[in-house]
C-alpha cells in the first residue's frame, strides 16, 4: 500500500472511529429531530458526530471537497478529491435507541471510488477496503459468501433492502419484496444501507438492493468495500455503478447476481405494465 493510501485510510479511520465514541455517547440522548422528508429524520447529535468527522479530514486535508449528508450549503458531487460521508446511516435506528447504524465514509479521486470505511461502534466493527487491495473487517481479510450454484445461491439467499420514496414507491417496494420473499430464504430490512453492503461483502447477507432515492453518501464506502470483497456491484439493470442514480442498485455475492438481477427485473416489468393499464 502506498504511503498516500495509508495516510487516506489512517485519516477515515480515525474519523470514523472519533464519530463513533461520540455517537455512543450521545446513543439514548439524540437531542432535537427535525424531519426532512418523510421518512428522513435528522437530530442534533448527528450534526455534532458530522463536525467531529469533518475536523479529523479537514486537519489532515484542508484542501479536498468534502460531500457531507447533512448539509444546508450548495455541494459540489463532481469535485475531485472528493470525501463522502454520512455521520449516522441508520438515523432512526439511532433516534430510537436501537444499536444499528454506521458512520460511513468513503473517498473519489480521478473518478475513481477508491476508499471505504465502515464503522459499527455498538459492535466495534470496522470495514475497510482500498481499490485493489482487499476487503477486512477488524483488520482480518473478508470475502463474499459463494456457498453453492447460482439457483442455489438465490434460492438460499438472506437478501436486504430499505424502505425510501414517497407512499406510492414504498407500494411498490412491498409488493416486489414479498414477490422476492418466496423465492429466497430471507428478506430484512436492517434500517442501515452502508452496514447491509458491509454485511454482504463479510458474507453475512448474499444480496442487498435499493430501488431509487440514492444518495453518494449512503452507498459510496459500501461500494468499494462490496467489490474489494469479492462481490458484484451494479445498477439494477446489470450496467457498471458510477454514481447514485434514480435506476436503484444491486450489490450480491456475485453467484446471486444473474438471479437477482433477473428476478428483480421481472417483477419491475410487471409492476410498470400494470401501471400503464390503470392509466
Amino acid at each position: 500500500m502506498s504511503a498516500d493510501d495509508t495516510r487516506l485510510l489512517d485519516t477515515a479511520i480515525r474519523a470514523a472511529r472519533v464519530g463513533g465514541e461520540l455517537a455512543l455517547s450521545r446513543l439514548g440522548k439524540p437531542g432535537y429531530q427535525k424531519w426532512k422528508g418523510p421518512r428522513e429524520l435528522v437530530c442534533g447529535a448527528v450534526l455534532e458526530i458530522q463536525a467531529a468527522i469533518v475536523d479529523v479530514i479537514r486537519q489532515e486535508f484542508p484542501d479536498h471537497a468534502l460531500l457531507v449528508e447533512e448539509s444546508d450549503e450548495p455541494q459540489d458531487e463532481q469535485a475531485d478529491p472528493l470525501w463522502i460521508i454520512d455521520p449516522l446511516d441508520g438515523t432512526i435506528n439511532f433516534y430510537h435507541g436501537i444499536p444499528l447504524f454506521a458512520i460511513s465514509i468513503g473517498y473519489r479521486l480521478g473518478g475513481k471510488f477508491r476508499l471505504g470505511v465502515v464503522y459499527d461502534p455498538c459492535r466495534d466493527e470496522l470495514f475497510q477496503a482500498i481499490l485493489n487491495k482487499g476487503a477486512y473487517l477488524n483488520g482480518k481479510r473478508m470475502h463474499v459468501d459463494q456457498f453453492a450454484g447460482q439457483l442455489e445461491t438465490f434460492q438460499r439467499a438472506v437478501v436486504g433492502t430499505d424502505w425510501t420514496g414517497s407512499q406510492e414507491d414504498l407500494k411498490r417496494a412491498f409488493q416486489l419484496t414479498r414477490a422476492l420473499a418466496s423465492e429466497v430464504l430471507n428478506v430484512r430490512t436492517l434500517g442501515s444501507p452502508a452496514l447491509s453492503l458491509c454485511y454482504v461483502a463479510a458474507g453475512r447477507m448474499h444480496a442487498y438492493y435499493g430501488l431509487d432515492n440514492l444518495n453518494l453518501w449512503d452507498i459510496a464506502a459500501g461500494a468499494v468495500i462490496v467489490k474489494e470483497a469479492g462481490g458484484a456491484f451494479t445498477t439494477l439493470d446489470g450496467r457498471p455503478w458510477r454514481e447514485a442514480n434514480d435506476d436503484g442498485y444491486l450489490a450480491t455475492n456475485g453467484a446471486a447476481h444473474t438471479h437477482m438481477k433477473g428476478y428483480l427485473a421481472s417483477v419491475r416489468k410487471l409492476q410498470s405494465e400494470v401501471r400503464a393499464r390503470r392509466g
